[in-house]
């Protein structure tokens, strides 16, 4: 469960990075609809990496 909830906060990580880096590039858009959708999978992955973080975290503290 640990290396789950390890994986999900990594997760959350690259996902937070790679949403910075498409939103800074949504301003002087060269790729108008390809980039939309990476930010927008980017931002649904996060989303649900966050929530499975959470999740985890409190089945692992209801263990202990």
């Amino acid at each position: 469960m640990n290396k789950v909830l390890a994986i999900s906060i990594l997760g959350m990580g690259l996902t937070g990075a790679v949403l910075i880096i498409s939103v800074a590039l949504l301003f002087e858009s060269p790729i108008g609809n390809l980039l939309k959708i990476v930010t927008t999978a980017s931002a649904v992955a996060f989303v649900i990496f966050a929530v499975s973080a959470l999740v985890f975290r409190r089945r692992l503290d209801e263990k202990e």
